[in-house]
């Protein structure tokens, strides 16, 4: 069959040559180096994104592990006590990790790597903390900690150059110097922002324990909570938040949240003991509502 006359065969075609280049030119070395870095953060990017992943079903774990706290079965101190165990164990060991990933780094440019667990974790210790200081009668009662206590608990110390007490010896025996700042300290960064972003998220655990604490019959922990929340938001939403979309929308949740609280509380002080049968708390607020603010 003969071939088409419009069809052209290049297969025959001469091919062209690549070009090698030159590795000892300056310009390339410049871009395997810009390429190396380049790859060295990514892959450092993954690895405090898996770490991130872990701290954010751990922490989702142990507030889970936290509602079931039940006044009627006087669990109280066993579930505080393991929620900070477990609280404890992410601080040690993977916010060291991610620490260690960030030593000499700039952190702003890898925290949407960790701010979705970091967030989680706060939610987490911030409620284990109320719960713990619920039952407290002093001015500190139903507090939690500030920005700079949680900063103050993520400090580490590297002990790969520290010296031993035998090596610290012989080193002296054999007229050495030893050095005194053998232990290297590091941290890991709390971002304000991330605190206040995390701790917004806390108000819809209250709330939560607001409608379980009714199903049990405890209306004081209700009212109590309903209270609390009631600061979170006043206090929320003195913020200038213009431009922070995410904190906006926190904050719209927040108030949704407090006013599924008051109306449970409002069920208790009308019908009582009938309230958690009665009570209807998907209700949403209007739009026309007034906040009493612009």
């Amino acid at each position: 069959m003969p071939k088409n006359q419009g069809y052209r065969n290049n297969n025959n075609a001469p091919r062209k040559r690549q070009a090698q280049l030159d590795e000892q030119n300056p310009v390339v070395q410049a871009f395997r180096n810009y390429a190396s870095e380049l790859d060295s953060k990514h892959d450092r990017h993954e690895r405090i994104l898996k770490l991130s992943r872990d701290i954010t079903i751990e922490s989702k774990r142990i507030i889970f592990f936290l509602h079931s706290i039940d006044s009627r079965k006087q669990n109280k101190s066993k579930v505080l006590e393991e929620a900070k165990q477990r609280l404890t164990k992410l601080i040690d060991v993977n916010f060291r990790a991610i620490a260690q990933e960030l030593r000499d780094q700039d952190v702003y440019q890898f925290r949407a790597a960790y701010s979705p667990g970091l967030q989680e974790f706060i939610e987490a210790y911030t409620y284990m903390e109320y719960l713990e200081n619920e039952d407290k009668d002093s001015e500190h009662s139903k507090s939690i900690s500030n920005w700079s206590d949680l900063q103050s608990v993520m400090q580490y110390e590297d002990d790969s150059n520290k010296v031993e007490p035998g090596q610290e010896v012989e080193a002296q025996t054999s007229g050495d110097q030893v050095p005194e700042n053998a232990t290297q300290k590091f941290y890991f960064y709390v971002d304000p922002t991330e605190y206040i972003l995390g701790v917004s998220d806390l108000t819809g655990e209250l709330m939560r324990r607001c409608i379980n604490s009714l199903g049990s019959g405890d209306t004081e922990t209700c009212m109590e909570t309903c209270k609390a929340l009631q600061q979170f938001y006043t206090g929320y939403i003195s913020l200038n938040c213009q431009r922070a979309r995410e904190l906006w929308r926190k904050i719209t949740t927040m108030r949704q949240s407090m006013l599924k609280t008051e109306n449970v509380c409002y069920n208790v002080k009308v019908r009582g003991g009938e309230a958690a049968k009665c009570a209807n708390f998907d209700q949403k607020p209007g739009d026309d509502t007034d906040e009493g603010f612009y």
